[in-house]
């Protein structure tokens, strides 16, 4: 990299203020996938002020004191600012559409803090050290999350796919396919790392843990779309680097022996996997009739949309149900103006995982989480398709995480390249 390209690097290059722990922040990141913990024995206080929220509060107070700022240069910032305001003004709107909005407020709120996550990873990490820390601390939940799954499964007496098996673990609110999307994410970000890091055994091998911990639990939500996800996921990672050779038979003698080892109820599940006409079940056919559902009512109010979370109300759709596909949902219920917005947002995504893979040091740390985390990003878009997840906290907020430490890591990355010109 040469002076002139350094000093145009379109990532602005800054001095870091003296590091600060966003303790808070640290333990928000451990407990934001726990809701049965956090809701279920923790005190609420009510007014939206459960653990997290309160948790979420005291991080941005010790981001902003940390001091570091935004990242600059990458547009991600700003295309997630216009996201939370069309947002804003879609929810006014809502209020509007339909009778009983009272909890659309809340619902937004929450995804606001999952999104405003990647600015507190900004903020709060200077350094290297900083930033796999933070990775770290995601991975702290997912043993205790595989706990709770194996029991919640071993309790379900059955031998074939019934639909007791979709359980949720520590995602009390939620269901099977948030939770798996969650695993997903985990998964594929330290797959990644396993792949494509350089590093000592010991943390090869908590990469290695963490991500079986997450795929075990993608295989055990029998979410149809999560297997679809994680598999195409995975088939980035492998593709991607220039070592790809190297996985070519590990990952055949995978392939061949996974099929024996996956329990009948499983392997009963992804045969399932259909979208031809005639040969799809109730749950897939319903989608499409949603579908066709949304795009007549995105007909009626194609500017602005019906308004935030108000499709699956009985005065849009009489089936109440949501539209199971994220990016139509955006569509109908924010119009056109929030479609440009989401395509610029995940346009800015992509383009930064792939810079940041393409520009950071072979082997290096760095490179194995945009590797994985550029898995990650086409499997969200795939779940997207079938279902939301996007939203909701509990699902999101560590892929927004990551997002912030990729910025960060990528500023990181520019320095070192400065700092060697000069």
């Amino acid at each position: 990299m040469t002076a002139a390209a350094a000093r145009t690097s379109p990532v602005a290059i800054r001095q870091i203020a003296r590091p600060q722990h966003n303790w808070p922040l640290y333990l928000l990141v451990v407990m934001i996938p726990l809701q049965n913990i956090y809701l279920e024995e923790l005190p609420n206080f009510g007014a939206g002020l459960n653990a997290i929220n309160i948790l979420f509060i005291a991080a941005l107070y010790m981001a902003m004191r940390c001091g570091n700022g935004l990242v600059r240069g990458s547009g991600v910032n700003g295309w997630v600012m216009a996201f939370m305001g069309v947002a804003f003004v879609a929810l006014l709107i809502g209020l509007t559409t339909v009778e009983d909005a009272g909890r659309h407020p809340n619902i937004l709120k929450d995804q606001l803090i999952a999104m405003s996550i990647v600015f507190l990873a900004q903020m709060s990490v200077s350094n290297w050290a900083e930033l796999r820390r933070l990775y770290v601390l995601t991975l702290l939940p997912l043993p205790y999350m595989f706990f709770v799954l194996r029991e919640q499964n071993m309790a379900i007496d059955a031998t074939t796919y019934t639909h007791d098996l979709r359980i949720n673990a520590t995602f009390v609110e939620l269901g099977a396919n948030e939770m798996a999307a969650f695993l997903v994410t985990a998964s594929l970000v330290a797959l990644g790392l396993t792949f494509c890091a350089r590093v000592k055994w010991q943390w090869r091998a908590l990469f290695s843990v963490a991500a079986a911990l997450a795929a075990t639990g993608v295989i055990l939500s029998y979410s149809r779309t999560a297997y679809v996800a994680i598999l195409i996921g995975t088939a980035i990672i492998i593709l991607v680097p220039r070592t790809r050779f190297r996985l070519v038979v590990p990952v055949f003698l995978i392939a061949l022996i996974l099929p024996i080892l996956l329990p009948p109820a499983v392997v009963e599940r992804f045969e399932t996997i259909t979208i031809e006409e005639g040969e799809r079940d109730q749950s897939t056919e319903d989608r499409f009739e949603f579908w066709k559902t949304a795009v007549n009512e995105w007909a009626k109010r194609p500017v602005l949309g019906i308004g935030y979370h108000t499709f699956h109300h009985p005065e849009f759709n009489p089936a109440q149900m949501d539209v199971h596909n994220f990016f139509l949902r955006e569509l109908v219920e924010k119009g056109m103006v929030g479609a440009v917005v989401l395509i610029g947002l995940l346009w800015s995504l992509g383009r930064l995982l792939l810079r940041g893979y393409r520009e950071a040091s072979p082997g290096s740390w760095y490179a194995g989480l945009m590797l994985g985390l550029l898995g990650a990003f086409v499997a969200l878009l795939i779940g997207n398709i079938f279902g939301d997840r996007f939203t909701y906290y509990p699902m999101i907020a560590h892929f927004w995480l990551y997002i912030g430490l990729a910025l960060r890591g990528l500023q990181l990355r520019h320095g070192e390249l400065v700092s060697r010109v000069r």
